[in-house]
């Protein structure tokens, strides 16, 4: 059984003009589907102490995620505002002074020997660790899993690479394939063993150190885009490292059948509504209620 932990943010995605709320946030996500997929996952994050918060930790603990060394603080859960435009998220406001920005973990030493018990430990440019703390966490001997998302710099791959086992970036925004196989070779040149880009509809590229593998995009009719990238990582960790207690299996065969899984579980979350497909009804009126926030932070 693969053992996933995830370390980063917990936040409700708030459908405004749809009168719901769905709970994701990077982390929060694989380590749902981690569990979901058959893994034994566990989720280190820090909760509110607002109704929201509540509701984050609850879905996760139903669904028998150990949330053992995730933190409980005053203060207010991270939300998104969104909107969905053509099955496509948008955006519309966020907040930047949830417990995760307030209260982020320090990673102390035990909470490296707890994290290094895992296959793989999954955060992301989102998760709020510094590099500094990657860099604890893999010099203590986690194998970590990092999602450089879409905003990432030429510094940021070449500060984290040499601290990842896997690197994950969403590069539909970059037009030139040849230009994202060059950052997949940068990747793993700096140390990363495995590299993956995303690319939306365009589907998705691997690269080894030997050879770029090729995947195309699973073609459904989306609902929800909420969370595919988040999907697509966790399932191509599941499958790879499940098939790579197997001696018996081809490396090249271990990422081609990896990244395809991935791609088709990816088509699956988007046809459901939210990172998970868990919604709950909300009063827009209610929402500085349910989630602590002051009179000077405005939704």
């Amino acid at each position: 059984m693969v053992k996933l932990l995830g370390i980063g943010i917990g936040t409700m995605d708030i459908y405004r003009h749809h009168g719901m709320m769905y709970p994701g946030g990077n982390e929060y996500n694989i380590a749902y589907h981690a569990s979901a997929l058959g893994g034994q996952a566990a989720f280190m994050g820090v909760f509110a102490n607002d109704e929201v918060g509540k509701i984050l930790f609850d879905t996760l603990d139903k669904q028998g995620i150990d949330l053992s060394h995730s933190h409980h603080e005053e203060g207010t859960s991270g939300y998104a505002i969104v909107d969905l435009v053509d099955g496509d998220r948008v955006f519309i406001d966020w907040n930047n002074h949830g417990v995760t920005d307030e209260h982020p973990f320090e990673i102390t030493e035990e909470e490296i020997i707890y994290a290094k018990q895992f296959d793989v430990v999954c955060t992301s440019h989102y998760g709020r660790l510094t590099l500094e703390k990657v860099k604890k966490l893999a010099q203590g001997g986690a194998h970590i899993c990092y999602d450089f998302c879409d905003f990432f710099t030429l510094k940021d791959i070449e500060t984290l690479a040499p601290y990842l086992d896997f690197g994950f970036l969403s590069a539909s925004h970059v037009q030139d394939k040849e230009e994202i196989k060059e950052l997949l070779e940068k990747v793993v040149t700096l140390g990363c063993k495995i590299a993956v880009a995303t690319m939306g509809g365009d589907g998705s590229i691997a690269y080894d150190g030997k050879k770029f593998y090729i995947q195309s995009c699973i073609k459904v009719k989306a609902s929800d885009t909420m969370g595919a990238g988040d999907s697509f990582i966790c399932a191509f960790l599941m499958n790879y490292l499940s098939r790579k207690a197997d001696e018996s299996s081809d490396l090249d065969d271990k990422i081609s059948n990896s990244l395809h899984e991935a791609a088709l579980f990816a088509a699956k979350v988007v046809t459901t509504n939210g990172s998970l497909g868990i919604g709950y009804k909300v009063n827009v009126n209610d929402l500085k209620q349910i989630l602590n926030i002051k009179e000077r932070e405005e939704i």
